[in-house]
């Protein structure tokens, strides 16, 4: 078990009204906190994320911060790239109601914070986070849940149920099937957002009813599950990468129990394997929603089809547009990116019968300049789940 830093910080500060000494407490030690604290100095606060088990720097982060009433405090990382286009995401006083503080807030990789009187308690974290408690939460309100089965894959490492969300459909027999994964890197949390407006939409909308008839759908929004629950990087993980697993002997519970599993309850009905991640902070293909195009020629071209689907179903303020396709063999999707073993959507691309494996990257923050929200990111996972339905329809004639 990753130990977990509690940092109880004696802090001096004094302003105008207020004198004396201040007990600021810094904190990682909840589900997905990471957090390395290496100095304070009069209102300043020195912090890094922890890179624990990767390779390279990585920019996730999320801490908790208490003894802080009526305090301006200056958060500096000792790191760069670690803010995206809206700053640091934030709670005040709970962890349940999450905004972005702003753009244009970050200067020398650093922000300062004015607390109220009021405030006992905040959380800052690079994005909105998502942790077990959050998937359980929001399947305890959904609407027809009793149209879904929570189930195990397999269990981690340290003992935490990986689940699989099983979605049967209401004919006895489906016609096809579709996997979804998500979280192979435990830092990538908007992801299962999306997941949320995926499954609530395949549930409840009644245009997709024909797709509730005919397709089975398997869920798995946490591959990564101890990494998430204990607030990993999960990206570039040492000694291998989830998303690099599916070669060899697979040296993780759970891409290992996927590859024994899949083909068996494929049944050769398999047609789209789906992988939601999300990019790095900035830059052109890290601030649009985009596929990401597999090397086989048939799946390939599949892949474009599916991604005109999306543009064409884009109905919310986050829209994807096709033209931000990345193909096989240009920027960073080429062969040496995938030189230290097998991606899911690569081996997925393998089993029989599949007509689309592909990988979906969805931003933390900013998506061709609008404001990525919980809500929004839940309005894209309807399209997507319109656009499987597309799929089926036009392409598969079903």
């Amino acid at each position: 078990m990753i130990i977990r830093r509690v940092l109880l910080i004696v802090f001096c500060f004094s302003n105008l009204f207020t004198k004396g000494q201040n007990d600021i407490q810094i904190s990682s030690d909840f589900p997905g906190g990471n957090i390395v604290f290496n100095k304070i100095s009069v209102d300043t606060v020195w912090l890094k994320p922890d890179l624990s088990f990767t390779k390279g720097d990585w920019f996730y982060w999320y801490f908790k911060i208490s003894g802080i009433s009526g305090k301006n405090i200056i958060f500096k990382f000792d790191q760069n790239n670690v803010f995206a286009k809206y700053g640091p995401a934030y709670s005040i006083n709970n962890d349940f109601t999450w905004k972005w503080y702003g753009e244009n807030r970050i200067a020398n990789n650093s922000f300062s914070f004015s607390f109220s009187e009021q405030d006992t308690i905040a959380f800052f974290s690079v994005a909105f986070p998502y942790t077990e408690k959050n998937l359980n939460d929001f399947l305890g309100n959904l609407k027809n849940k009793k149209l879904l089965k929570s189930d195990t894959l397999c269990f981690s490492p340290e003992n935490r149920v990986i689940e699989k969300i099983i979605i049967p459909s209401l004919n006895a027999e489906p016609k096809h099937k579709v996997l979804i994964t998500a979280r192979h890197h435990a830092c990538e949390m908007m992801a299962n957002y999306v997941l949320e407006g995926i499954i609530e939409s395949i549930l409840n909308d009644v245009n997709l009813t024909s797709l509730r008839n005919q397709v089975e759908f398997m869920i798995i929004p946490f591959i990564d599950k101890d990494g998430v629950e204990n607030g990993e990087q999960g990206k570039n993980r040492i000694p291998r990468d989830h998303n690099r697993d599916y070669d060899g002997k697979s040296i993780h519970n759970s891409t290992a129990a996927i590859r024994k599993l899949i083909p068996d309850w494929s049944e050769n009905k398999l047609k789209i394997a789906l992988d939601i991640h999300c990019p790095t902070l900035n830059g052109r293909y890290n601030e649009n929603i985009y596929n990401v195009g597999q090397s086989t020629y048939e799946i390939g071209k599949n892949q474009i089809i599916f991604s005109k689907f999306l543009e064409k179903n884009s109905i919310g303020e986050l829209k994807l547009f096709h033209e931000n396709y990345l193909p096989f063999g240009e920027n960073w999707n080429t062969d040496k990116n995938y030189s230290q073993g097998m991606s899911f959507s690569r081996w997925a691309s393998s089993l029989e019968g599949i007509s689309i494996a592909t990988t979906i990257e969805f931003p933390y923050s900013n998506v061709s300049g609008i404001m990525v929200t919980k809500d929004n990111s839940r309005v894209f996972g309807k399209t997507i789940a319109y656009s499987i339905n597309d799929y089926f329809v036009e392409i598969l004639k079903q």
